[in-house]
């Protein structure tokens, strides 16, 4: 009889039984937040195993997670209403915590435009090379750029998903498996790097540089994907700021040690990656060495994970980039539009014709210096557009959980609210920063050495990221309501128009590189605003499907 009662928990007694153990084990602890927790509460209370087994139950165990899914309803009990809401709302951060929290997310950008007024020539961090060294260098950074940044996107998407439900052992893996990613990647960019410059008859020194520069950069953007994730601006802020101190000191102020500028200039680099790496690494030990979670005690206890320990079920790591491939494409090509045009300026060098340098492309700064430096009109709009966007999810989770089904235009008022907002603060932010910046073009010709070439590019460029701002604006109401294939195609197809369209403006002049950056920007702006229009139209929908 014990044996065919053991089968059947869902008879009315077994139920009875379970609800009578459920409220006495909440008397007794009002949250309970694992499964272990009402095992020991079990015994405790004094049941024994035979009670339970005449009610369809093997063990303790089977009866603990029978109770599990339901000690909310109990745990709830007696609470105010207000309360009970209050514990899913999510705190909005401050406006001068945005803030700074913009400032932060474009401070690599904005350290290396100060090096451009320093220094005169471009963004990246070489002067006073020759223009081999140069090239070699910088190639591998650009290089080291796009590999890396499909695999920060992917890592990005999936830390925050498991980071939010406190799933330390996937955290875990997912660290480890982009590290194995990364050094994949990077491993067969530098093969191909070694085999292309066999092929060109490139130097074997400058082939090291360019590959030393592409491990460079790869490692210390995959160590500060957890930096980002984690959104540790202030030791982001921190780290940069060593840095640009470090390479600068060193290479102004160590001629005396070190004579020649090439062998100052790499030291610096090397100075400037290792306090580059220490809050990276820091961080990295934190996460590592945790194998706990930590509970929270004002959330029901279903937000909380069923066990403490980081040993949790291993998923397919091919399932998951699967997942976040369109996040990957979109980062990926979003860069190679805003860099190709550069790129193409090495290959329609006058300079490798002219002088040759033993390579099929040269390091262009006169292109450089116009096209680096209109990248200013992106820094506002970059600040505002976090700033504004930040909290949204967060204000539309604590309205949705005070509101009806059939109230959920209020949900959609204030989105589209937000979103004429955003375009309107960007519109004036990049319009005003592109007319300061060429009304200064004067005073910026008297510190840095621009020729008439690079004021025609900024120029240009300037115009193309007044669009280029209103494609970020629009990009991130898209990822919010989850069009990435959109954003994933639309920048595939404008970093193809900067490559096909640079090679044919290039005819005419490398300088012309520049109007297939701006027909790329201005595809990018116009489309994304249309599709983000019709997205807004159907906004009710998609909200209610995601917040209601």
């Amino acid at each position: 009889m014990l044996t065919t009662k053991s089968q059947n928990t869902s008879s009315r007694e077994s139920r009875i039984f379970a609800q009578k153990v459920a409220r006495s084990i909440i008397e007794v602890q009002p949250t309970v937040n694992n499964i272990a927790d009402i095992v020991v509460l079990l015994e405790c209370l004094g049941y024994r195993k035979e009670t339970l087994m005449q009610f369809g139950f093997a063990d303790f165990h089977a009866l603990a997670n029978y109770i599990y899914d339901s000690l909310d309803m109990y745990e709830m009990k007696g609470k105010s209403k207000d309360l009970f809401i209050e514990s899913f709302t999510m705190e909005i951060p401050s406006l001068k915590k945005r803030l700074v929290g913009g400032i932060g997310m474009i401070f690599p950008l904005l350290g290396s435009l100060a090096l451009l007024f320093i220094t005169g020539v471009s963004l990246w961090m070489a002067w006073g090379l020759p223009i081999k060294i140069t090239t070699a260098f910088l190639g591998g950074v650009f290089l080291g750029l796009v590999i890396t940044e499909g695999t920060l996107q992917v890592f990005n998407r999936l830390f925050l998903f498991y980071n939010e439900q406190t799933n330390m052992g996937e955290v875990k893996r997912l660290q480890k498996r982009t590290y194995a990613l990364v050094a994949v990647v990077l491993s067969a960019s530098v093969c191909t790097l070694f085999a292309v410059g066999y092929v060109l008859h490139i130097p074997l020194n400058l082939v090291s540089i360019m590959a030393l520069s592409t491990v460079t950069i790869s490692l210390h953007r995959a160590s500060y994907m957890i930096i980002y994730a984690l959104k540790k601006l202030g030791q982001l802020i921190v780290a940069y700021s060593a840095a640009f101190a470090s390479l600068l000191l060193v290479y102004y102020l160590g001629s005396t040690i070190i004579p020649d500028n090439v062998t100052r200039y790499f030291v610096g680099l090397i100075a400037a990656f290792v306090a580059l790496s220490v809050f990276s690494i820091y961080q990295h030990y934190m996460v590592l060495k945790a194998n706990t979670v930590t509970i929270s005690a004002d959330k029901p206890h279903f937000y909380n994970p069923l066990s403490r320990t980081d040993k949790t079920i291993k998923s397919k790591f091919i399932v998951q980039l699967w997942e976040v491939i369109m996040y990957s494409i979109y980062g990926t090509f979003y860069l190679a539009t805003m860099f190709a045009d550069r790129v193409l300026s090495w290959i329609y060098n006058p300079l490798v014709a002219q002088e040759g340098f033993g390579l099929p492309f040269a390091f262009n700064s006169v292109y450089h210096a116009g096209a680096d430096l209109a990248l200013v009109i992106l820094l506002p709009a970059t600040i505002i557009q976090y700033v504004m966007m930040e909290p949204v999810h967060m204000h539309m989770n604590n309205v949705s959980i005070n509101i009806k089904v059939s109230e959920a235009d209020v949900l959609v008022g204030y989105f589209k609210n937000i979103y004429k907002k955003l375009l309107l603060l960007t519109l004036l932010s990049s319009v005003t920063t592109a007319l300061v910046l060429n009304l200064a073009e004067p005073y910026i010709m008297s510190h840095v050495t621009f020729s008439q070439t690079s004021m025609h590019v900024l120029q240009v460029a300037s115009i193309a990221n007044v669009f280029l701002s209103f494609f970020t604006a629009n990009a991130l109401l898209l990822m919010l309501t989850n069009k990435i294939k959109f954003l994933a195609i639309v920048t595939m197809i404008s970093a193809l128009i900067v490559v096909v369209g640079g090679i044919i403006f290039a005819q005419y002049g490398f300088e012309n590189l520049v109007f297939a950056y701006l027909i790329a920007s201005v595809f990018l702006g116009v489309t994304s605003t249309i599709y983000a229009r019709k997205v807004i139209k159907n906004a009710g929908s998609i909200l209610f499907s995601r917040m209601m």
